[in-house]
């Protein structure tokens, strides 16, 4: 079959997507369908092309579905947090403090606390809670908006590493393995990012000494180091979330209130997410408690393809975390809340679903070995450079680093195979540039816009957002081009 028809489905996907006239999920939809036409056109016969279908099918739902009860649990853990009696937003102590202590609380908002809730809770939580800071710094609105952004640069492990998850799944690739090689090219883009964060800030009325800027640079590496540690030995899904907290506790532990009222204050506040953390850490480093929970209840329905454990699977904890706070709800606003998340995660879920069946169908018919071979049959040794620049296209188009995946991975292992560069490097590339580039995406700048309510400030905000994302593209491209200079 041509390429030309195996093109079909991702090209008209990615025009639907451009022409921003329609959603996400119905982009996906009718990618979905074209593919499953090309799959079925490349099948001998009518018996071959059932069988085929229904075992793709099947098993993109269920590489779907780890994501998608992510989707759900995340959902209902985050909206059950905040109907909690006494929720509304605190002040932040910053507010009315001198110039030091107000960086300081730019780089936490920035760097720390919005990128520990995106990627506890994913789905712009992060920005919600960068911009509640960066508002009350006495900040220039625009740059305000701009800077909250910066809430996502640890969006591969947004939502648990959802998007990663499926990545790793979808390459054939231990999780833990992709979640360590990401972290590992982190370790240029945190650093790299720390430019554009000055620019922003000194564009905001606040300056930099020497000592800041090495302060900031020293912050973003251990905060990079913490990633791959907690990849490596804990728990991929833990990479964002757990870093960011063990960092967290560093930089403002010495300013934590010291008398035993505001402390039992604080944990009443936070332990939601001090439980979630230490029950997920708990069922990969507590043995036997460990080895139990990654040996019981263990759903395998296709013989290796991505088991789920259930008691240590991240929705699990979520949803038991989410019920103890439901519980504390009257009966009509515990149910209020439900009902609520349920139809909130129907259109992410539902996108996830169309997305990984989309990849699956093109990659069943050779589609995207296709491309890339063709890629690589016109740009030679070079063809792998692209790979960044793919990523970070289908990240910014999507919005969403389980599309961009989705989309992009099976071009991405197919440029790998023709280049001599490991297939982990250029997944955790796909990862993280698609990922990053997602803050690129109307959307976010939408959102970031309307939780300050400016209008008709889209244009001016992505202006001075857009190095944030193609800053992380052009590093990994380096990257990209060191490696294969090297091989």
């Amino acid at each position: 079959m041509p390429l030309s028809v195996h093109l079909i489905p991702l090209a008209a996907t990615i025009l639907l997507l451009v022409s921003r006239r329609v959603s996400l999920l119905t982009a996906g939809l009718i990618g979905m369908a074209l593919s499953l036409a090309v799959l079925v056109a490349v099948q001998p016969s009518t018996e071959a092309a059932a069988g085929v279908v229904a075992l793709k099918a099947a098993e993109g739902a269920w590489l779907a579905w780890h994501a998608m009860s992510i989707i759900a649990a995340g959902l209902l853990f985050h909206r059950a947090f905040e109907a909690r009696p006494g929720q509304a937003p605190h002040p932040d102590q910053a507010a009315a403090a001198p110039r030091g202590d107000r960086r300081r609380a730019v780089f936490v908002a920035c760097f720390l606390a919005g990128p520990f809730a995106e990627s506890v809770t994913g789905f712009g939580v992060g920005l919600v809670v960068a911009i509640a800071i960066l508002r009350q710094l006495g900040l220039p609105p625009l740059h305000v908006a701009a800077l909250g952004l910066f809430s996502q640069v640890l969006s591969p492990w947004g939502a648990l590493a959802v998007g990663s998850r499926v990545g790793a799944e979808l390459a054939g690739i231990p999780f833990a393995e992709l979640g360590t090689a990401s972290a590992l090219l982190m370790m240029v883009v945190l650093p790299g990012l720390m430019p554009v964060f000055w620019r922003l800030i000194h564009g905001a009325g606040l300056t930099s000494s020497p000592a800041e800027r090495a302060a900031d640079i020293a912050l973003a590496l251990v905060l990079a180091g913490l990633v791959w540690v907690t990849n490596r030995f804990v728990a991929p899904e833990l990479g964002g979330g757990l870093a960011t907290a063990v960092l967290l506790l560093l930089v403002e532990g010495p300013r934590l209130p010291r008398d035993t009222s505001s402390l039992r204050q604080l944990l009443a506040r936070l332990w939601p997410y001090i439980l979630l953390v230490c029950g997920l850490m708990a069922t990969r480093l507590l043995p036997p408690f460990s080895g139990w929970t990654g040996d019981v209840l263990v759903l395998d329905p296709f013989g290796g393809l991505a088991p789920l454990p259930i008691l240590r699977h991240p929705s699990t904890w979520l949803l038991l975390v989410a019920a103890l706070l439901l519980a504390g709800l009257p009966p009509g606003r515990a149910g209020g809340v439900l009902r609520g998340s349920l139809r909130a995660a129907l259109v992410p879920m539902a996108a996830t679903l169309v997305f990984v069946e989309l990849a699956g169908f093109m990659g069943a018919s050779g589609g995207a070995a296709a491309f890339g071979q063709a890629w690589q049959n016109m740009a030679g040794d070079m063809a792998v450079l692209a790979a960044p620049v793919f990523a970070a296209a289908a990240g910014a188009l999507t919005g969403s680093n389980t599309a961009s995946n989705a989309l992009m991975m099976h071009i991405q292992l197919s440029l790998a195979a023709g280049s001599g560069l490991p297939p982990v490097t250029t997944a955790a590339v796909q990862t993280v540039a698609g990922s990053l580039c997602t803050i690129l995406m109307p959307g976010r700048i939408v959102l970031a816009a309307g939780l300050l309510g400016l209008k008709k400030a889209e244009g001016p905000i992505y202006r001075l957002a857009l190095p944030i994302g193609l800053v992380p593209a052009a590093l990994l491209l380096a990257v990209v081009a060191v490696e294969v200079w090297l091989l």
